[in-house]
């Protein structure tokens, strides 16, 4: 068993090609893999999940409290976590976020004593790149960086130079070898927060499309990475790691199966009740974090999917529905055009169904969207319009307080978050103040006295006393920006479940 933490001195340098391409590898030779991206993005983990077929799963301290952060590692839990088993064939990938000492990702490789690779762009950079790597190895007491591999290398020359000052300047590290710069091979582009793949519309030649992609990219990777001196040199480093998750698997079987009772049995109390939750996902939603799914699932919720874009109904039986982030923009015409599935929506909401949508989800509870000079009437649950033309950029960490009472919870309770997007809200005044709806896929607009009122206060933990308020609800509806984790507060997601319940 062995671990690995690909880290770099910046975004953009290869990281997420290295982190698939070596999955990918280490699957082929039978490990079994389990694939973490630190940080709070979307696109890397879906496209690393395509690539290696397995699930990779978000791994923030922000996001994830320290007291859960090893179950959702080493699955401890039994129920939220990795499914790798406790097979000694088993390695650990984890890919940073941005440089290695930026925020807070470094110390994901400093707790579980990570073995670190560096991948290095080394494009326009030759000897010079020996002091980023020695920098980078010696910043820090507690951070293992014990290889490197070369990105981006424009001759074999090029690469003997810098392999050379490496080794001359750097003691304790590995060179594993380089990649060509090519573009032709590496066909995948960045978006936003990461990665994402230019496909086809049809999802079976899309899907044969990346397939292809992927299987030239680990090729033209391992071209030049020696894999076995890889796997022999972050086995010797991975000692501590090891440690750690052997420890942990012990204590928890102590923990489980300690009697409970006179009769030594484990008592667990079950709950058999079971909520449905209509979760969005398609090419328009499809940013969510997979633990909040499962700690909605361990209150009760049932999931089950639909397709803003091309379904007619929503699925019977739905008590709540959740629309996350994606790239509603890119199908705005598309989703204004499914008349049926806005009006089912919008009929969900009068008949006071629980609906939460975070970023692109928000977007689509809104009345009307504008992209690129065109603009998309939408559901109108919420009394405001948004837009993506001549914004700016907010991002970030966020600590959200409620400052109302909602199905989220009572006053006061906090949850942390994190925010990304583009677009604005144009505020219409006159339907805040007479809340009136018109774009619900009915022939006349609908009044609604049940008021419109913000629900958060949030705050950017690195400028600590500055509130802005944030968070929309209307009814049963809450919309906010900011993407919510249910492990910095799991009293949110059973108070949603609660709550559908009732409703």
């Amino acid at each position: 068993m062995f671990s690995v933490f690909f880290a770099s001195d910046r975004s953009s340098s290869g990281k997420s090609m290295i982190t698939m391409a070596f999955s990918s590898k280490v699957k082929e030779l039978g490990y079994g893999v389990d694939v973490f991206k630190a940080g709070p993005d979307f696109i890397d983990p879906i496209a690393i999940s395509k690539a290696v077929k397995t699930e990779v799963k978000n791994l923030d301290p922000f996001l994830i409290p320290a007291r859960f952060l090893n179950s959702w590692v080493f699955n401890g839990d039994g129920d939220i976590g990795c499914t790798g088993g406790l097979n000694k064939e088993r390695a650990f990938i984890v890919e940073g976020a941005m440089g290695l000492y930026d925020g807070n990702s470094y110390r994901i490789a400093e707790n579980f004593k990570l073995p670190v690779v560096l991948v290095m762009d080394s494009k326009r950079i030759s000897s010079t790149m020996a002091s980023l790597v020695y920098g980078l190895k010696n910043y820090k007491k507690g951070v293992n960086v014990c290889g490197v591999v070369l990105n981006n290398i424009s001759s074999a020359r090029h690469y003997e130079i810098i392999f050379d000052e490496i080794k001359e300047n750097v003691k304790d590290i590995e060179i594993f070898g380089y990649v060509l710069n090519d573009e032709r091979v590496f066909s995948i582009k960045e978006r936003h927060l990461g990665l994402t793949v230019q496909v086809t519309q049809n999802p079976e030649e899309a899907g044969k499309v990346f397939e292809k992609i992927i299987s030239n990219i680990k090729d033209e990777v391992f071209r030049n990475i020696d894999i076995n001196l890889m796997i022999r040199t972050l086995e010797r480093e991975s000692n501590g790691f090891n440690n750690l998750f052997f420890n942990y698997i012990r204590q928890v079987k102590n923990t489980r199966f300690k009697p409970k009772n006179n009769s030594g049995a484990l008592v667990k109390k079950k709950n058999n009740t079971k909520v449905k939750v209509a979760v969005a996902f398609d090419k328009a939603f499809f940013f969510y974090y997979n633990f909040n799914f499962e700690i909605l699932k361990s209150f009760g919720a049932e999931i089950v999917f639909f397709s803003p874009l091309s379904d007619k109904i929503i699925p019977k039986g739905v008590r709540m529905i959740y629309i996350g982030g994606g790239y509603p923009e890119i199908y705005a015409k598309n989703l204004a055009e499914n008349h049926a599935i806005l009006s089912e929506v919008y009929k969900f909401f009068e008949n006071n169904g629980i609906i939460y949508a975070e970023c692109g989800g928000l977007m689509y509870l809104s009345g009307c969207l504008t992209y690129k000079g065109e603009s998309w009437d939408l559901s109108g649950i919420l009394p405001f319009n948004v837009t993506m033309d001549n914004t700016r950029l907010s991002l970030g960490y966020r600590k959200v307080y409620l400052r109302e009472r909602s199905f989220l919870g009572d006053k006061g309770l906090r949850v942390n978050g994190h925010e990304f997007h583009y677009s604005e809200i144009i505020m219409d005044k006159r339907n805040v103040n007479q809340y009136t709806y018109g774009n619900n896929g009915t022939d006349s607009p609908k009044e609604n006295s049940a008021g419109f009122r913000n629900i958060f206060e949030c705050e950017n933990p690195a400028c600590p006393g500055i509130l802005k308020k944030e968070g929309y609800n209307v009814l049963n509806a809450v919309g906010s920006y900011i993407h919510l984790s249910f492990f910095s507060n799991k009293l949110i997601a059973k108070n949603m479940i609660d709550n559908a319940k009732m409703a």
